[in-house]
């Protein structure tokens, strides 16, 4: 596996991996929540976070990001891994180097998932990740980087 930085001609692979990736949990393209794949170099790499994608044989496998929310904290988002390679270490690895990225630039992440998404919040706990709310489908985590 090769993890590589964001670079905009992945825009559409990666908008697409995404989606089908979301299509295969039940979710459905939302305008509102989907927007930023749209531009990921504007929305990520250009405010102060990064965007990783994760491949196989060129083949895109996994991403995860991290969104400059204000000058002292971030949000970890669009941890993302094919389906049929979950479970090997790939969104451990994406989201280290997510982390480790957050640890140089900020003091605190952020992230939030469905609460159906069970082995995402169980690595999120495993990582470091403490729970803040529980509020209609939607779990909370935050972690102190200082």
């Amino acid at each position: 596996m090769i993890i590589k930085t964001f670079y905009s001609l992945l825009n559409p692979s990666v908008k697409k991996f995404v989606m089908n990736v979301l299509g295969s949990e039940g979710f459905a393209y939302d305008i509102e929540k989907d927007l930023d794949l749209d531009n990921i170099s504007t929305n990520y790499l250009e405010d102060g976070g990064i965007f990783y994608v994760a491949f196989i044989k060129g083949r895109i496998i996994g991403t995860c990001a991290v969104k400059k929310i204000s000058e002292e904290k971030c949000e970890i988002k669009r941890l993302y891994v094919n389906k049929d390679l979950r479970r090997v270490g790939i969104g451990s690895e994406l989201l280290r180097k997510s982390l480790e990225f957050a640890r140089e630039h900020y003091n605190t992440v952020i992230l939030k998932t469905a609460t159906s998404q069970r082995p995402a919040i169980a690595l999120y706990l495993k990582t470091g990740f403490c729970v803040i709310k529980e509020d209609k489908g939607i779990i909370y985590l935050t972690m102190d980087l200082c």
